[in-house]
């Protein structure tokens, strides 16, 4: 798994425990005290948390008790989780995570849905705001930097509803990070494009760049 994307799963992977802790607390209360009718293999606290963790793991149950089947199946699904981001970058890239980080992002933009619509010309919106981020004094690498992530994911998911058959895809000579694979075998970056931008200046467009990955596979088909 190459770093770029860690923080997207460490999102995930977050959330999922948080939900894990609040089904064992029942909901935010304390849990009566619990009976010892079971032996627990409890989270080692001295390193990271690996996937044969959270299946060994086990609750104890409480007067209150809980639906033992509901959190085993959550702590089964997040250790499936885990075990997939560990895998080697070759392994295809989570369309479906990296469609919904734009999706969010896009609708927690001040611009609204209604201009960031994943049509090509909501792309000018995106330029837009990696200049202003790009301008503010206290800017970091955009490497670092969430907002820009989220903007690489959008130009992406405008080139994937663009273009039939476009599609996400993960690559090793792109250390792991997502890019947009298109019907003619081209390789688009826009994750990387998005950080040019944000890094560099006005000769690193995005909008240029969507539009020279769209009129190029207009010229092949």
């Amino acid at each position: 798994m190459s770093h770029p994307m860690m923080w997207v799963f460490a999102v995930l992977i977050v959330l999922a425990m948080g939900g894990v802790a609040l089904l064992a607390a029942g909901r935010g209360e304390p849990m009566a005290p619990a009976y010892d009718d079971r032996p627990d293999a409890l989270v080692p606290a001295d390193r990271p948390v690996r996937a044969d963790d959270l299946r060994r793991v086990r609750f104890s149950l409480a007067v209150r008790g809980y639906r033992m089947t509901e959190v085993d199946a959550l702590l089964t699904r997040l250790a499936a989780e885990m075990e997939r981001t560990a895998a080697p970058a070759s392994v295809p890239a989570p369309a479906t995570l990296v469609r919904l980080v734009a999706e969010k992002w896009a609708a927690e933009h001040p611009a609204g849905a209604d201009i960031l619509d994943f049509s090509a010309e909501s792309v000018d919106q995106v330029e837009s705001s990696l200049d202003q981020w790009s301008r503010q004094p206290e800017r970091g690498l955009a490497v670092d930097e969430s907002d820009v992530w989220a903007a690489g994911a959008y130009l992406g998911e405008v080139l994937v509803r663009a273009v039939p058959g476009a599609c996400w895809s993960q690559q090793v000579a792109y250390d792991g990070v997502p890019v947009v694979e298109m019907p003619s075998g081209r390789l688009a970056n826009p994750l990387g494009r998005a950080m040019e931008r944000f890094d560099g200046d006005e000769a690193d467009s995005v909008i240029a760049f969507v539009r020279a990955a769209l009129a190029a596979e207009q010229r092949v088909v």
